[in-house]
């Protein structure tokens, strides 16, 4: 086409890559779908002139190396709209451009839906994000809007670094990992957040050495860990006008930040305000009584735990404020599974297999299959271990087995710099401890440290991003390959000294299925003088608890931390949970309750969910209603 031309595109599926370099407008003909599949290239569409407008296409299929993209944008004044994004390493990337348009597109399974650096006067417009490692990823841009999207079963729903002057309006980040969060904030400034609803998240809103941050007008509620977390020195952080009700554990946890709380409604969580090492002004607020905040647990009336902190609670508010939170809702999507339909990954072997139903015949003939009558072993999981027959046959030289369950662990480790004596590799002796829990319930749990084809030494890192980790994911666990085999049997761990977090499960792709270890985080936050391999072991048979979906709104003692805290009621409750998912026991305890003391104890055991690692849902239970 010349420029300014207008091209309509038919149906089919067209197995190329595009390089726009004129000002056209590329559009599918009216009801039709065309599919653009990147066949695993680098990048499937390249628009590197500006006045460029695409839509309604489908883009899949790109390959996993560290830029790769569906749609690149190296231009300005592009519109990107009714399109879908499917399993690509980033839907759309965006670098040194700026007014660029992107509405009501949906981003399912990708490593993250949009990435933005370097740029500006970007409109992100009614857009979807689900089964994402990263729905928005901003690095280093500014002046730009978030507009009426949603964000669930993501990682991070939105991920701003070394940003200023965002708004985020009218959106919805919820039932987002639980171990992660709804909107994460790092090294940030002049961020607003209005009109949004932030619900059933592990963390609402993160924010770490970010300052000059508006809340307002928000509906902040269920979430798990905490409604909103400030760290590393947050300032000028001003919360209003929003609803914090029936958060899971904390409503407001300020760790060495300033932040001020004025006009919200604060109740019906285990705790309203949580501050350690920092200042709170949470002056003229409601919290669930005429009596203001309390020092102690109570149903509705939310109280005010502070460790070495300024706190000014008066005066407070004496009545509930009609016009705090966001003025429109979400009504039953939290406790709606989503329909989704996960990529079958196909592995096929090169033996002898007379039925061609996928599985050798002397593994049939082995487990009591006929090698002569076809079965559906892409479906077949015996033994309920999330792993079919196909996948079992992929890890048989693995000591794999059909009828026991099996679950697979690579992990890779960063160089330790603390000490010349220390190592961020587990030990062969603690590695055999988690085997030896999960055996004497009949569990076979094979650790990857080199010796299952994956489990290495990778290069060292500090203080590294949740995006950097999932770009480690990609390229360490992933090898850079979105077809990988690997993905889908083994869940995947790193190790490292200091990471985004201390230790936390993440999505790297599209499910629950890796976490991160910060051995020196973990150690340095600990009184109790354990070996550093202890407290990797603990922290890593932890993780992976989360992994087999032992989620916080399983139990109220799954990762609380008020139940560390002694002689709290919280504490007193959950005595009786001896549990590695109890954070009171993580490294005391390196196992799973069996839930045998009583109506506060859980039976991790029976609730684990062995599939959960690869299709990950986090719906809000309806006790929580």
């Amino acid at each position: 086409g010349d420029p300014g031309d207008t091209i309509f595109v038919f149906n089919g599926t067209y197995y190329e890559t595009l390089d726009i370099n004129k000002s056209v407008i590329l559009k599918n003909m009216p009801s039709h779908d065309p599919i653009i599949d990147g066949r695993y290239n680098n990048t499937t569409v390249t628009i590197s002139n500006p006045f460029v407008t695409l839509k309604g296409f489908t883009l899949r299929n790109t390959s996993g190396s560290q830029q790769s993209c569906a749609i690149g944008c190296y231009s300005s004044n592009i519109v990107i709209e009714n399109c879908i994004f499917y399993r690509t390493k980033s839907g759309i990337y965006i670098t040194n451009s700026t007014n660029i348009s992107i509405s009501n597109n949906s981003f399912q399974n990708n490593g993250e839906g949009i990435k933005l650096t370097r740029s500006e006067n970007i409109q992100i417009y009614q857009n979807n994000f689900t089964h994402n490692g990263l729905g928005i990823n901003i690095q280093y841009s500014s002046d730009s809007i978030i507009q009426q999207c949603r964000a669930t079963i993501n990682g991070i729903g939105i991920f701003l670094y070394n940003s200023a002057n965002i708004l985020i309006d009218h959106c919805a980040t919820y039932n987002n990992n639980d171990n992660q969060g709804g909107i994460f904030l790092e090294s940030s400034q002049f961020i607003s957040i209005v009109n949004s609803i932030i619900s059933h998240n592990g963390f609402g809103i993160k924010m770490s050495d970010s300052n000059n941050v508006s809340i307002t007008d928000s509906t902040i509620s269920h979430n798990t860990h905490a409604g909103i977390l400030t760290t590393k020195h947050s300032k000028n952080i001003i919360l209003s006008s929003c609803e914090l009700i029936n958060n899971l554990r904390i409503s407001i946890h300020n760790y060495q930040s300033s932040i001020t709380v004025k006009n919200n409604n604060i109740y019906d969580s285990i705790c309203g305000i949580y501050t350690e090492n920092g200042r709170c002004n949470v002056k003229n607020n409601w919290w669930g009584s005429i009596f203001g905040p309390g020092f102690f647990e109570r149903k509705t009336q939310d109280n005010i735990k502070s460790i070495n902190s300024s706190v000014t609670a008066i005066p407070w508010n004496y009545k509930f404020n009609e016009k705090s939170g966001a003025n429109w809702n979400i009504s039953g999507l939290l406790t709606k599974k989503p329909v989704t339909s996960p990529y079958e990954r196909l592995i096929t072997f090169q033996k002898k297999d007379s039925d061609l139903d996928g599985i050798p015949d002397w593994w049939e003939k082995k487990y009591g299959y006929s090698p002569t009558i076809a079965d559906a072993h892409y479906n077949l999981d015996p033994d309920e271990d999330g792993l079919s027959n196909i996948e079992e046959y992929y890890t048989a030289s693995w000591n794999s087995h059909p009828f026991r369950k099996d679950i697979f662990l690579e992990i890779d480790w960063m160089e330790c710099r603390t000490s010349q004596d220390e190592t961020n590799k587990p030990s062969q002796a603690y590695i055999q401890k988690a085997i030896d829990i999960f055996a004497e319930h009949n569990i076979t749990l094979h650790i990857d440290t080199g010796n299952l084809g994956g489990g290495e030494l990778i290069p060292y890192a500090e203080n590294f991003t949740f995006a950097d980790l999932r770009d480690y994911y990609w390229k360490y666990f992933l090898n850079e390959d979105i077809n990988s085999p690997r993905k889908g049997i083994f869940r995947y761990a790193i190790i490292c000294d200091y990471g985004p977090a201390s230790g936390f499960a993440f999505i790297g792709w599209d499910s629950l299925d890796a976490f991160c270890i910060s051995a020196d985080i973990i150690k340095n936050n600990h009184e109790v003088s354990y070996p550093r391999q202890r407290f990797i072991i603990g922290s890593s048979i932890h993780e992976l608890g989360h992994t087999l979906g032992l989620t916080v709104d399983d139990h109220g003692g799954n990762d609380n931390k008020i139940a560390t805290i002694p002689f709290t009621r919280q504490w007193f409750k959950y005595l009786s949970y001896p549990s590695c998912m109890n954070y009171f026991y993580t490294y005391f305890i390196l196992g799973f309750s069996d839930g045998n003391l009583g109506p506060n104890d859980f039976n991790d055991w029976k609730n684990m969910d062995f599939s959960f690692f690869k299709n990950t849902h986090f719906t809000l239970p309806d006790e929580y209603q």
